[in-house]
């Protein structure tokens, strides 16, 4: 299964981050980490104008992630 995440402008295959946590913003990945304290002090320290986008990327073993409300 191929992971993707597709803005209004681009595509982007996250493959090579399965099982990371992936964050976006300014229409590309600015940072990746296996766990999510990590990835928000990371993005903390860069002090961004606004805010990024965080998600889960799936491991290649595990089906598509769900919310339900």
């Amino acid at each position: 299964m191929s992971v993707q995440f597709k803005t209004q402008k681009k595509t982007f295959k996250l493959d090579r981050y399965a099982g990371e946590w992936v964050a976006f913003a300014e229409g590309r990945v600015i940072e990746h980490h296996k766990e999510l304290p990590l990835l928000m002090d990371a993005l903390r320290e860069r002090r961004l104008e606004k805010k990024a986008s965080v998600l889960l990327v799936p491991r290649k073993d595990e089906g598509p992630y769900i919310l339900a409300v």
